[in-house]
C-alpha cells in the first residue's frame, strides 16, 4: 500500500494553489505569490500583498506591458516582481510573484494539470 505524501490537499481549485503556494513560496525574498489566468483574474495566492492586484501585474508583465506606474502606486518595485508563463495544452497561466522568484515555478503545471483536470 502506498502511502499519501500530501497532509493537506482539497479538490477545489483554489484552495488546492493556496495550499501549494503556502508550502512553496518560502524562497528568500518572496512577499507574495499567485497564480493567475492569462488574462489576471487570480486563481489563487499567498502573501501580505493585493494578491488581485499581483496577479493582473504579473500577467501585464508576462504580456509585455509597461507597469512600473502599477507598480508605484503599490509601492513595489517593478524589479521585484518575478513571472513565468505556463502553458497546459490550450491554456495559459502566469506564476507572479514579489520579492524574489517562487522557486517551485515549474511544479506549477502539474499541480494545475491536477486540479483542473
Amino acid at each position: 500500500m502506498q502511502t499519501e505524501r500530501r497532509v493537506l490537499r482539497s479538490e477545489d481549485p483554489s484552495r488546492a494553489i493556496r495550499i501549494f503556494l503556502a508550502k512553496n513560496a518560502g524562497s528568500p525574498g518572496v512577499r507574495a505569490a499567485v497564480i493567475a489566468s492569462d488574462e489576471g483574474l487570480l486563481l489563487g495566492g499567498v502573501g501580505d500583498e493585493d494578491l488581485d492586484a499581483l496577479a493582473a501585474v504579473g500577467s501585464a508583465v508576462d504580456a509585455g506591458l509597461e507597469i512600473a506606474d502599477r507598480c508605484e502606486q503599490r509601492g513595489w518595485s517593478a524589479d521585484a516582481l518575478f513571472t513565468q508563463r505556463l502553458n497546459i495544452g490550450e491554456l495559459r497561466f502566469v506564476v507572479a510573484s514579489l520579492g524574489g522568484p517562487l522557486e517551485a515555478a515549474n511544479d506549477v503545471d502539474g499541480l494545475l494539470t491536477r486540479v483542473l483536470a
